[in-house]
């Protein structure tokens, strides 16, 4: 009879880098991206190599290059795992709106600047990450990564929009989704890539949520809930 193969092994995916199916394999994989992070944040782009990764972390070379053949895949993984963390926030968010009893009395202008807050801080600025690695990691995609990812982005994005219940916010068309989910990300990914000052500021967090609250404000109603002029604090 034919044995099957014992379920802790590694596999390897298609790309070549080894999954890791095992709780020793994660915690190794979690050490090397700390590292990395380190590195990154210390010697910045030049200064990340396989080598120093591998050395910093206490693993030999070979460890390193079982579950990414490079530098390259190194860091599109860790940049993988922070857009998971990211989005992970985003869904808590919505999760905890959904539970509360008192979302109709709240602020939408501030529901939406809090939505807005959680991605720039994990997008742009590198919350619990390196920004250097959010930098690094969007220089390093081809134009259909960049696409998948904006995609794959938007579309959790358009699920926290959509599902706000909220007198002072409307279901937004198709259009105007696309157009606001796109607006968010690229703005975001141009503002990292070009390392403008404006990423720590209030002003630019500000500026992106007056672009949600205009596409997504139930117009009609502003006036009256008197939410419209009321500044995100």
């Amino acid at each position: 009879m034919p044995t099957s193969r014992p379920a802790n092994k590694l596999q390897a995916s298609p790309e070549g880098r080894r999954q890791p199916t095992q709780v020793r394999a994660q915690q190794t994989i979690q050490t090397l991206f700390k590292a990395a992070a380190q590195i990154l944040d210390k010697e910045g782009e030049t200064g990340l190599t396989t080598n120093k990764v591998a050395a910093a972390a206490g693993f030999s070379i070979g460890t390193l290059y079982q579950y990414f053949p490079s530098k390259e895949m190194l860091v599109r993984a860790m940049a993988a795992r922070g857009q998971d963390l990211v989005l992970k926030e985003l869904e808590g968010y919505l999760r905890e709106l959904e539970t509360r009893n008192d979302v109709q009395q709240m602020d939408g202008r501030e529901l939406l600047g809090k939505a807005i807050q959680i991605l720039l801080q994990g997008f742009a600025k590198g919350k619990g990450l390196s920004q250097t690695l959010i930098r690094l990691g969007w220089t390093l995609e081809k134009p259909d990564e960049t696409a998948n990812a904006v995609r794959q982005v938007a579309d959790r994005l358009a699920v926290f929009f959509e599902r706000i219940d909220h007198p002072a916010l409307q279901t937004p068309s198709t259009a105007q989704m696309f157009v606001l989910t796109r607006s968010v990300i690229g703005t975001l990914r141009s503002a990292s890539l070009e390392k403008s000052p404006l990423l720590g500021s209030p002003a630019f967090e500000e500026a992106l949520t007056q672009m949600a609250w205009a596409l997504l404000a139930r117009q009609a109603q502003t006036a009256g809930l008197g939410l419209g002029a009321r500044p995100i604090r």
